[in-house]
């Protein structure tokens, strides 16, 4: 089937993000995806939302064969606790709300920045709707920077530091090689949006998002690929996962740099994650086509991250349903051994994790997908967003240093939360 060409207006300089945005207006079923530093995926649908957390992966694939158009797809986010449909992990101790939300969508639009223009791709009712939105856009000025600060509890440190001396105690013991531990934080904000674009302008990742249902807004800053799915028509098909393990600071310098690059302990941590990444791609991919990437630094913002890419071919008869099936919840944000690292988690966190630590994105109906994982993310509602920081424990881990490193991956989200209003 033909793609339905470009909007013959999709060159204007005024339809810039912020600009559509803002001419979309505050309708329900919207998510706006960057997918790396050049191109962005914005898409809405009000349809209901997918929220059984049982046999989800098969609901999800029976919605992307039902899809009322080729060109559209299944949007949303899969909370860390939605795990529990598909691999072993330990109910969450406190009551929590539905840790997925996916809904239905008819097309997308997509933002070229390199060549400036937009895409419009989906069933005859999108296309219009979003040529639309395109006339209606008008240019923004970028948006002033926050000043909020990343305040933890008082005794945050303590206990933080208390549960990395656990941790460490196990992987001593020879429980664990690694595992991810996190603590919460909640802060104002009455506008998700306003939020996600002050980040987006003032420290922008390669895949942050916003997404909006049923009164949730989703804001996310993420660096982290989860995965990447060709689709069907593509020979061979290939899946993509690029796991970050390693953070300093931007402000560091060259020598912050040159530090990441030669630790031990950082490219250890990398590449056990790495190894569980490939076995967990391994369960859907062509036997031997699992290999692994040069370990890489990128800039994220005002952080710098050591990252190592994984690609693998699906077998016949696998899909992007079955590449998240097998790897969820990302190893990143779990651990090594990844159910031993869960239930780890599940007994030094008190709190569930709702969408942090899991992965949100875009599924198509063609096959494809693109999805981050849900970290420097927040739930905002009802005037409060709530987020976690974490950082991965290994053998040689200092307490305090672990803390230091969650401190500065929650201060950008911080920054930009506190108090932003509506613009």
């Amino acid at each position: 089937m033909p793609q339905p060409r470009p909007h013959p207006d999709s060159l204007r300089p005024a339809t810039n993000l912020a600009g559509v945005l803002a001419a979309v207006g505050p309708r329900d079923g919207l998510a706006c995806l960057d997918l790396g530093p050049h191109t962005s995926l914005l898409t809405w649908g009000d349809g209901p939302a997918l929220r059984v957390v049982d046999e989800w992966p098969d609901r999800l694939r029976q919605m992307l064969a039902t899809a009322p158009h080729p060109a559209g797809g299944v949007v949303g986010w899969l909370g860390y606790e939605a795990g529990r449909a598909v691999e072993r992990m330990p109910a969450p101790r406190v009551a929590t709300s539905p840790p997925l939300c996916l809904w239905e969508v008819e097309g997308a639009m997509h933002l070229d920045r390199r060549l400036g223009h937009w895409q419009i791709h989906g069933s005859t009712a999108f296309v219009e709707e979003a040529r639309e939105v395109l006339d209606r856009a008008h240019p923004v000025p970028p948006p002033s920077p926050g000043v909020g600060v990343l305040s933890p509890p008082a005794d945050g440190a303590l206990r933080y530091q208390a549960r990395v001396r656990a941790a460490l105690d196990a992987i001593a013991r020879g429980e664990l090689y690694q595992i991810n531990l996190s603590w919460p934080f909640t802060s104002a904000c009455s506008n998700g949006l306003a939020t996600w674009l002050r980040l987006r302008h003032h420290n922008p990742a390669w895949r942050g998002a916003y997404l909006r249902k049923d009164g949730v807004e989703i804001v996310s800053n993420s660096p982290e690929r989860y995965l990447s799915v060709a689709p069907r028509r593509d020979a061979p098909r290939t899946v993509r996962s690029v796991p970050i393990k390693g953070t300093t600071r931007t402000e560091g310098g060259l020598a912050a740099r040159r530090a990441l690059l030669r630790s031990p302990k950082e490219r250890a941590e990398l590449t056990m994650i790495v190894d569980l990444v490939r076995n967990d791609l391994g369960r859907v991919a062509v036997p031997g086509s699992v290999c692994a990437e040069p370990r890489t630094l990128r800039r994220c913002g005002d952080l710098i991250h050591a990252e190592q890419g994984v690609t693998a071919t699906l077998r016949p008869g696998c899909d992007a349903v079955d590449a998240v099936a097998a790897s969820f919840p990302p190893g990143s944000v779990t651990g090594a051994p990844k159910v031993r690292a869960m239930e780890w988690i599940g007994s030094l966190e008190p709190h569930p994790r709702g969408p942090y630590t899991g992965c949100f994105g875009w599924l198509g109906a063609n096959g494809a997908a693109e999805l981050a994982v849900a970290i420097r993310t927040a739930v905002v509602q009802g005037g409060q967003a709530e987020y976690c920081v974490g950082a991965g424990i290994v053998a040689d881990s200092d307490p305090e240093r672990e803390w230091d490193e969650t401190l500065s991956k929650g201060r950008a989200l911080a920054r930009h939360l506190q108090g932003c209003g509506d613009t």
